[in-house]
């Protein structure tokens, strides 16, 4: 094996050691000035009043469901491809995930199938904003706000992605971000809430930190979901970086689609004129029956020739056993708490089930030497010619 290329890997400057090396010297681990500039950075960026920072992404999407009022048994339209947090996060705030199908093009939930899912208990729609692909957020939005319906945006893998001009995390109630170590840039652990209501961002504020109205007053059933100072030192210098970080990331995508665009067997994702692609991902989708092999057969073998990709989500949620079997707070609830059939075992939809298992993530960070990049194009090419 001649170069090993990692899928994803963090790059920090002398800045984020030295924000960290002041926290640790200031003594003030929890909640202090770097996770308000943080949160000022991160509301400027995304163009919104506010970003409240939390513990991770996952908890971001949880707190906002508990601020929008989601009530036992109320149901939360969440797309069949994504990473598990997003449905979790509602069953853990006492929902029910209805599952839709994504749209076949860009992989993100399809607003053709939200009429279908739709029910008197919808309380809330969340659109994953996938691989850093945009969802069709005006569809979505418009769907939601005829019917009263509150739009979560999930935008853990979207920093920086844009549709028609807005930022995603500015279009729905809320958006959620996480600055997992792999992202487009990273805390470490850490997420964001962002949104422009300023009664939202309150209670926010208030359930991250134990539903505490002051030092000595539990107003709300809070959680301690707050973001520590030593991930927010190194979050807040990242953010300055992400402009420069998205464009190196589209460099390599962009390359990657031309130099392997006569492949037939790999097919790299379509993005719209009217959005900006994040690519946390460098997303392609193997044509399965055109190299006689699945998505993750050619997962372990471009690893075995030293490039990693991502290949991941190759099962839709509404399989998970989690989900399967009603796994809630160690009984039925809050599938209980509603009148509805939920039996996700015979759902079956059709795009998300042509696309699952195919989706391959070349290598794509800020990170890369010309060297492997241009090992990545030569080992796909030798892949082709020999599998």
């Amino acid at each position: 094996m001649d170069r090993q290329v990692s899928v994803a890997n963090p790059v920090l400057g002398d800045t984020e050691y030295e924000n960290v090396i002041d926290v640790l010297d200031s003594g003030r681990f929890v909640q202090g000035p770097f996770v308000e500039e943080f949160e000022d950075k991160w509301a400027d960026y995304i163009g919104v009043e506010h970003a409240i920072a939390v513990a991770n992404g996952t908890t971001a999407i949880q707190l906002s469901l508990n601020a929008l009022g989601l009530e036992p048994g109320d149901e939360v339209i969440v797309p069949s491809l994504t990473f598990g947090s997003t449905a979790t996060a509602v069953v853990h705030q006492g929902g029910v995930p209805v599952f839709a199908d994504i749209d076949r093009d860009l992989y993100t939930l399809d607003h053709r199938d939200l009429e279908r899912c739709v029910s008197e208990r919808t309380a809330a729609i969340i659109p994953v904003h996938l691989y850093g692909q945009p969802a069709e957020m005006d569809k979505i939005r418009t769907f939601a706000d005829d019917r009263d319906i509150a739009v979560v945006e999930d935008a853990a893998q979207a920093h920086g992605a844009a549709y028609r001009g807005d930022r995603v995390g500015s279009i729905g109630d809320v958006g959620c971000f996480s600055f997992y170590a792999t992202k487009n840039i990273t805390s470490g652990e850490g997420g964001m809430i962002t949104t422009d209501d300023d009664k939202i961002a309150a209670t926010l504020r208030s359930l991250r930190n134990h539903g505490l109205a002051d030092r000595d007053t539990h107003a709300d059933l809070g959680y301690n979901y707050r973001m520590s100072e030593l991930h927010a030192a190194v979050g807040t210098k990242q953010v300055e970086r992400l402009p420069e970080f998205n464009a190196t990331r589209r460099r390599i995508f962009e390359r990657f689609a031309d130099e392997l665009d006569d492949i037939d067997w790999l097919e790299p994702v379509s993005v719209p004129d009217y959005v900006d692609h994040a690519y946390f991902w460098a997303p392609f989708e193997v044509q399965t029956e055109t190299i006689g092999l699945s998505g993750k057969e050619v997962w372990a073998r471009l690893g075995e020739r030293g490039v990693e990709t991502r290949h991941r989500y190759n099962k839709p949620l509404y399989e998970q056993p989690a989900f399967v079997q009603h796994k809630g707070f160690n009984s039925d609830f809050p599938w209980s708490e509603n009148d509805r059939e939920y039996d996700y075992e015979s759902l079956s939809l059709p795009n998300v089930e042509d696309i699952v298992g195919k989706m391959i993530g070349l290598p794509n960070h800020p990170g890369l030497e010309e060297a492997d990049i241009e090992y990545v194009i030569e080992t796909v090419r030798a892949f082709d010619a020999n599998y």
